[in-house]
């Protein structure tokens, strides 16, 4: 697998390096092209790799057309985290002050309408199909962002998978299905591959969430995130109290218990899922084992950058 993994790593920095140079000259044709190179300076380009990566294992012709609903997911990607970056307070990205510390809040907010508006504007371009999983994945990562802002219910396996399913793992999901359509890959192919592509940002968000887990253990609990806490449980509380449920308003004023295992055993159980699922799609074996390690690649990535060992978090078997 370390092999498969060292040419996997080959795959995406060559097409990270395409979509990189896609995406300059498609921002050199927009008058804001300055703030919005600002805003995707530093990005990693994993979701339009990922999508470019299905694209190629499906032996896809319209390369352009693939380069350009690539070009538009992170265009959405990021104003989402524009947007995330407003809504949470969170002072930096990717090493930089946050957009809206940089040219205030209100204007941070419409660039970041602004480029989910150039996103679905060349999806739009590329057919109503495109436009059409842009529109779902949206209205789902949205939702996933609603959930975990306003949510009262009880934490569980089932509501958890369904938050990071919809906040990450949807557009992980459009990702999959617009290669599969750039591709013209039958419909059976397309849902299978939207499957994969669920599963995938699944995976991705368990492993930031084991990363942060493992940070929140072992550095020490600075005041101003300790606050940050309360005061995201205090509001959670009233909500619960607003429904009239005293019980509910209590436990959100509870610390609750980090679990690292139910993380590990639940990526480990998913990449199970995903394996079964690869190994039936009808594609050849070299894209069949590109799309299967592709999401251990991002693991591994994820703790790496994280500087968390594999065998912190017993993840030595991915």
């Amino acid at each position: 697998m370390e092999r498969g993994l060292v040419e996997l790593e080959a795959t995406v920095e060559r097409l990270r390096e395409e979509i990189d140079r896609h995406i300059r000259r498609r921002l050199s044709e927009r008058p804001d092209s300055r703030i919005v190179s600002s805003i995707l300076e530093g990005g990693k380009r994993l979701r339009p790799v990922f999508l470019m990566l299905v694209f190629e294992a499906l032996g896809g012709k319209e390369r352009e057309t693939a380069l350009d609903v690539a070009y538009a997911l992170e265009l959405a990607h990021n104003a989402s985290l524009v947007h995330d970056d407003v809504i949470d307070m969170d002072l930096f990205r990717r090493g930089r002050p946050a957009l809206w510390r940089r040219i205030g809040i209100g204007r941070a907010v419409i660039e970041g309408h602004r480029i989910i508006n150039a996103a679905f504007s060349t999806a739009l371009e590329k057919g109503v199909e495109i436009a059409r999983i842009f529109l779902e994945a949206w209205d789902k990562a949205s939702m996933g962002v609603l959930d975990e802002i306003v949510s009262t219910r009880p934490p569980s396996e089932m509501f958890y998978l369904r938050l990071i399913e919809n906040k990450t793992g949807s557009l992980f999901a459009a990702a999959a299905e617009s290669a599969a359509v750039c591709a013209d890959a039958p419909p059976e192919l397309r849902a299978a591959l939207k499957r994969y592509g669920l599963l995938v940002g699944t995976i991705y968000q368990l492993a930031d969430d084991v990363v942060d887990l493992v940070h929140r253990r072992s550095v020490p609990v600075s005041l101003s995130l300790l606050m940050r806490q309360l005061e995201d449980a205090f509001a959670k509380a009233v909500i619960a109290l607003r429904t009239g449920s005293l019980r509910e308003a209590l436990r959100f004023l509870r610390v609750p218990r980090n679990d690292l295992n139910f993380f590990t055993s639940l990526m480990e159980r998913k990449l199970r899922e995903l394996d079964a699922l690869v190994e039936e799609l009808p594609i050849a074996p070299e894209g069949k084992e590109k799309l299967r390690l592709f999401p251990r690649y991002c693991v591994r990535e994820m703790l790496r950058e994280g500087r968390v060992r594999a065998d912190e978090v017993q993840l030595l078997r991915l």
